[in-house]
């Protein structure tokens, strides 16, 4: 996820938000982390997986849904946790703000 460039984007998201975000939201934010965290690529995690990159970046927007065997992969592959994946907390409204505004960019670039 790009990162914020103003102040502002992260402080005008409500905190409370993060208790409204969907399993995918969750999961694209918490798989963000991880992979600022070790350095990697989205490239590097699809390879680690065995699924493309395609697939990967829909899982990284929020824009695709993971069986159970998918998510339990990733813990096991990544060694983190599934709660670790899910977890948002107000450091992450940054990616929040980052999510929020590309899928707004992408609602208002579509034809009515």
């Amino acid at each position: 996820m790009p990162r914020v460039k103003t102040r502002e984007a992260v402080e005008s998201i409500d905190p409370s938000i993060l208790d409204d975000l969907s399993l995918p939201d969750r999961l694209a934010i918490g798989i963000d982390r991880l992979k600022r965290d070790r350095g990697a690529r989205a490239k590097e995690l699809a390879e680690q997986l065995g699924v493309t990159e395609a697939y990967m970046s829909q899982v990284l927007r929020g824009m695709r849904d993971v069986k159970l065997s998918t998510l339990d992969k990733m813990a096991r592959e990544w060694n983190v946790t599934i709660e670790e994946l899910l977890a948002v907390t107000d450091t992450d409204l940054p990616r929040v703000a980052a999510l929020l505004a590309r899928r707004k960019k992408t609602k208002r670039d579509l034809p009515d």
